[in-house]
Parts: structure tokens; C-alpha cells; sequence
């Protein structure tokens, strides 16, 4: 009998600890250059707990690297042991069968060839041990240390600061937590993963994913105390305050239902309960400050309506005062951001895409509902990215999810938002009379460029993101859909399969075209998912390029295949192109094959 024991998943998590961990140590010399500068005019009672405060941090995240790399060490070993104990295992079964055989030829010989027969096979062929090897307990523990914010309650003390590098450092330590958060769901559902599939190997703790989202907290707790006490200086016009009234300043915080809802550790179902039990309208999302609507927009778990509200708020900020926007956002001190000058370009890009979704949800017809939703509008690795739907999320019975890949930004979007109409219209056409549909464009993560293709890093991130906003259209609605559909464009197929390793809720139908492939250990088993499926096109000569070093989906078991090529009515695709602008055929063309192919998928599950 097999152990419980999954070496791909003990591999994934192996990586994935040893990465973060990596990335961790990485972190520390940006952090503390802005901590620095933040504390040059920085003097006073509230100067000391701001270094307390970093001294702190900067302890927990070297334990935390160093329990990540105890992990992964401790998961080296469990998969030798595995290793070895399957070897046992085999060899007392073959010797277990020779025996047998032996037994057979002295039933035959009779008694006197039984001593001759004992001991050549004592001598020669000795029994392998029959007692099962142990694994060795593995424990992941890490809990992250509470920082003190507010001075000991004396009168007399006085502080003084310079607000604006304040600010610097509370918008450089949000950017760098959000390229960190993205790790920290990455560890947790390896771990997961693991814990679920490995049940042969004992857990003595399992602390540390908790612990990870505790630090996050703390550092985010960290930032709006920052931002908090800087606001204070600023509206005193500078010099010195009383620490008294810092004290109050800084203690002015959200309210406790509020705080816990944007705790950065929560996954999507413990934002949907949070959020149920809040009560909030939308004329309370409207009426929550920008910062709290910037960092509400992309809490997955919450209903598609109010994300809509929020993230639509941060857009006409970001229209309106696009460097106020970039600096809020901490791109401006994130290493390898978007330029001020793309912020602008792709902020206009997404009202123009947006306004265009509008016109076109418009027309959509009942039961599909007639309008459009901007959700998760922010920030990820240094880069902007939203995800615009066409249809309500929060009602549809039938849900797509179009993942686009390499080198897509926002400015792409209007393209998406047009791509995703001719998609939803004809699967509406193809569905049955109670159907409605919505059809989201997920520009959510940071889309490798050319030369970052053949790597897997952009999948890494973007696949946590996707995964989460996966799980959070389940969690944040009172009915599950009927049924939910992930499409994969090139690079983007490669994302969605790293998603879909993660997802706590089962996706239906999984459709990559033109993809650049899957990791050698990427199968259609590993993934959450009912069907995959995949097409590419004859003329499309750019997958080919981007699946060194990957597997094509279509020769993988268990992935049903169909044609991008010309039939009765319709186009072959005259390239790599999801849905080009002017001449050729796209995947997603409306007199295209594969698009029609990928409709009927939508509406019915089958080709």
C-alpha cells in the first residue's frame, strides 16, 4: 500500500519557501534606506518608537526568512524519506514474491532440500526490513511581534518631523508589503497544498502562515500610523507637537470593523464574512476616505457592486491628479514602476476602455444584466492593473474569466472590453433562456515583457492574484455560479494554470489558446478544475517561441483539443493576436472558429 505523500506539492512548497525566503532578505535595504530618511528630521518620543518600530520589523523578517528556510529544509528531508520508504516498500514486495517462490520449490523438493533453501536465501537473499519508516515531523512556526505606536501618556514631550518623508517612507513600505503580500499567499496555499496531500508526514506547528499575515498586519499598521502622524505635522504647518497630541493623533484610527477588513493576511471568505457582518451601503463606500478606497478596491470577497464604487472613485482621482495618484499608489518609490508619464497614459487608457464598457453593457440583453463594473484597480509588482466585467458578478449564473498575456497593460483595455462583448453575445446565443452571463477582462497582474517570458516569475505573482480574485467571485456571493470558465491567452494560460493550483473552489472549464505552456509539473490533475481545454492556430508562430523550457498543453493527458482553423462560417486565426484592432483573425474574433469553439464552451462546457 502507497504513502500519502504528493513530491510534487513538497517540491512546490520547497520552491515557493525558498523564494520568499530569498525575496525577504532581499527587501531589507530598500526598507531601511527610506526608514533612514524618514528619521533625518525625525526627533523627539515618536522619532524612538519609529526606530523601535523598524528595529522590529527588520528582526521579524530575518526570522521569518530563516523559518522559511528551516521549512524547506525540513521538507528535503521528508522527501528522501518518502523516497526511501517507497524503496522498502518495493523491495519487501519483490523478496516477498521470491519467498513464494522458494516455498513452491520445497514443497516440491521435500524436507531435505528446506535446509539448503533456508540458508542460501538467509545468506544471499536476507528479508528487507517490514517495518514502515517514519517520516520525521515537519513544523512551520513564526509569529510576528506587536509594536508599540503611542507614547507612554507624559506631558511635556514634545516630537518634530518632516511629513513629506514620511510619507515617502509609509508609501514605500504599502508598495513593497503588496509585492510581499503576493508571497505570502503564495506560501500559504503551497502549504496547504502540502498539508492536504502529503498526510503521511506528521505537523508539529503550523504557525508560520498565520504569523506571515500578523507581520504584514503590523506592517501595515506601521504605514497608517506614518501616514497618520504625518497628516498631524501638516496640518500644524511643521515645527514641533506635544507627544499628547500625536498620541491622539495616532490612535485616530479606522473603526475596528474596518481595520479588520483590510487586514492584508484575511483570505476571501474571511473578507465576505467580515464584510456581512459590517453592513456597509454604498453610500458608505463613497464616503470612505481615498487611501481606505484605494486599499478596498482590491479586497477579493467583497461584491462586485462595491469594488465597482470604490475603484471607480480611485480612477477619477487618478484622471483628475495623476501625480497625487502615482505617489499615493508608492510608484513613485518603487524600483522598476511605471513612469509617471505611462500612469498617466494607461489611467486615461482604462476611462476611455471603461466608458466603452458602459456603452456596451447598455445593450446587453435580460437576463444577462446591463452593466459594467471596474474592480481591482491598483497597483502589483510596480504596475497597474484592473479588471474590467461586462455583466454583474455578483448575479451571473455564468461567469468567464479572460487572463491575457505577455506584454498587455491597461492601455490595452478598450481592446479587452470589445473582445469580451462579441465573447459574451455569443455564448448568450448559445446558452439557454435562463442564462446570464458576465465576462470579465483581468488585467491583474504584471504581464512579462519579451525577455521575461521564458521565466516563470511573472506566473508566480500573478497566478496568487488570479487565485484569490477566483475564490473571492465564490465567496463574495450569496449563490455560487453555475458555472465559472478561466481563459488563457499565451503567457496568460501559463498564469492561470499557477492560479488554478491554488484555488480553494473548483472552476469548471479551464481554455488556453495560443499558450506558451505549462511547468514540466503543471497536469491537468493538479489543477482545480473539471475540463481543460486548448487550441492554437496553425499561423500562430509566436506560442511556439515562448514554450521553451514548457510543456504545450494540447500534448498533455486529459486536455481535449479543438481547431482554430477554418470551417463552415468561420476564420482560421492569421496569428498570435487575441483580438486585433484592424486585419487578421484573433482567438477571440467574432468570425473566427475558436472563438465560436470557446463560446459554446462557455455556455454548455463542451466545444
Amino acid at each position: 500500500m502507497g504513502i500519502e505523500f504528493d513530491d510534487a506539492a513538497a517540491s512546490r512548497l520547497v520552491g515557493c519557501a525558498v523564494e520568499v525566503a530569498l525575496t525577504l532578505r532581499a527587501s531589507a535595504g530598500p526598507r531601511r534606506s527610506t526608514a533612514e530618511a524618514a528619521l533625518l528630521d525625525f526627533d523627539g518620543a515618536y522619532a524612538r518608537l519609529f526606530e523601535t518600530a523598524r528595529v522590529t520589523e527588520s528582526a521579524d523578517r530575518v526570522r521569518l526568512a530563516k523559518e522559511l528556510e528551516r521549512l524547506a529544509d525540513q521538507l528535503r528531508i521528508v522527501q528522501r524519506q518518502a523516497d526511501e520508504e517507497r524503496q522498502r516498500s518495493a523491495d519487501l514486495a519483490a523478496w516477498q514474491r521470491r519467498e513464494a517462490d522458494r516455498e513452491l520449490v520445497r514443497i516440491a523438493g521435500g524436507v531435505p532440500m528446506q535446509p539448503v533453501l533456508d540458508w542460501s536465501s538467509a545468506v544471499f537473499d536476507p528479508k528487507p526490513s517490514s517495518t514502515p519508516k517514519r517520516p520525521s515531523p515537519v513544523s512551520a512556526t513564526f509569529s510576528a511581534r506587536t509594536r508599540q505606536r503611542t507614547g507612554s501618556g507624559r506631558s511635556g514631550g514634545r516630537s518634530s518631523a518632516d511629513p513629506t518623508r514620511l510619507r515617502q517612507f509609509s508609501a514605500t513600505a504599502r508598495a513593497q508589503d503588496a509585492s510581499t503580500e503576493q508571497d505570502m499567499v503564495r506560501v500559504r496555499n503551497a502549504w496547504t497544498a502540502f498539508t492536504s496531500r502529503c498526510s503521511w508526514v506528521p505537523v508539529d506547528g503550523a504557525t508560520l502562515p498565520g504569523g506571515f499575515g500578523d507581520y504584514l498586519a503590523e506592517n501595515a499598521e506601521d504605514a497608517s500610523w506614518i501616514e497618520r502622524i504625518a497628516d498631524a505635522f501638516r496640518a500644524a504647518g511643521g515645527g514641533s507637537l506635544a507627544d499628547t497630541a500625536l498620541d491622539a493623533a495616532a490612535a485616530s484610527t479606522l473603526p475596528h470593523g474596518l481595520q479588520r477588513l483590510l487586514d492584508p493576511s484575511l483570505t476571501p471568505a474571511e473578507v465576505a464574512a467580515i464584510w456581512a457582518a459590517l453592513g456597509f451601503t454604498d453610500a458608505d463606500v463613497r464616503a470612505l476616505p481615498l487611501t481606505t478606497q484605494l486599499q478596498f478596491a482590491g479586497l477579493d470577497g467583497v461584491p462586485a457592486a462595491q469594488r465597482d464604487i470604490a475603484s471607480r472613485a480611485v480612477l477619477s482621482a487618478a484622471v483628475r491628479d495623476p501625480e497625487r495618484l502615482y505617489r499615493l499608489m508608492g510608484l513613485a518609490y518603487t524600483y522598476g514602476a511605471v513612469s509617471l508619464e505611462e500612469f498617466t497614459e494607461q489611467v486615461i487608457a482604462l476611462r476611455d476602455g471603461l466608458n466603452r464598457a458602459d456603452q456596451l453593457a447598455g445593450r446587453l440583453k435580460a437576463p444577462s444584466a446591463a452593466v459594467a463594473q471596474l474592480v481591482g484597480f491598483g497597483v502589483s509588482n510596480g504596475a497597474l492593473v484592473a479588471a474590467v466585467v461586462l455583466g454583474d458578478l455578483d448575479t451571473a449564473s455564468n461567469v468567464t474569466v479572460n487572463v491575457p498575456g505577455a506584454m498587455t497593460t491597461l492601455n490595452s483595455m478598450g481592446e479587452k472590453v470589445r473582445a469580451a462583448n462579441e465573447l459574451l453575445f455569443a455564448a448568450g446565443q448559445r446558452g439557454s433562456a435562463e442564462d446570464s452571463f458576465a465576462v470579465v477582462s483581468w488585467l491583474g497582474y504584471r504581464a512579462p515583457g519579451v525577455i521575461e517570458v521564458p521565466r516563470q516569475d511573472r506566473a508566480h505573482a500573478g497566478g496568487a492574484n488570479l487565485a484569490s480574485f477566483l475564490d473571492g467571485i465564490h465567496d463574495s456571493r450569496g449563490t455560487a455560479p453555475r458555472s465559472v470558465t478561466v481563459l488563457g491567452h499565451s503567457y496568460g494560460s501559463t498564469t492561470a494554470a499557477e492560479a488554478l493550483a491554488q484555488t480553494r473552489h473548483r472552476v469548471d472549464s479551464f481554455i488556453t489558446y495560443g499558450s506558451v505552456g505549462f511547468t514540466d509539473t503543471t497536469r491537468p490533475e493538479h489543477l482545480n478544475v473539471d475540463r481543460v481545454y486548448a487550441t492554437e492556430g496553425a499561423n500562430d508562430h509566436t506560442a511556439i517561441l515562448g514554450r521553451i523550457g514548457r510543456t504545450d498543453p494540447r500534448d498533455l493527458p486529459d486536455v481535449d483539443t479543438f481547431s482554430a482553423e477554418a470551417a463552415r462560417g468561420t476564420k482560421a486565426v492569421t496569428g498570435h493576436e487575441m483580438y486585433p484592432e484592424a486585419g487578421g483573425v484573433g482567438y477571440l474574433s467574432p468570425d473566427a472558429t475558436s472563438q465560436r469553439s470557446i463560446a459554446k464552451i462557455i455556455a454548455t462546457g463542451k466545444p
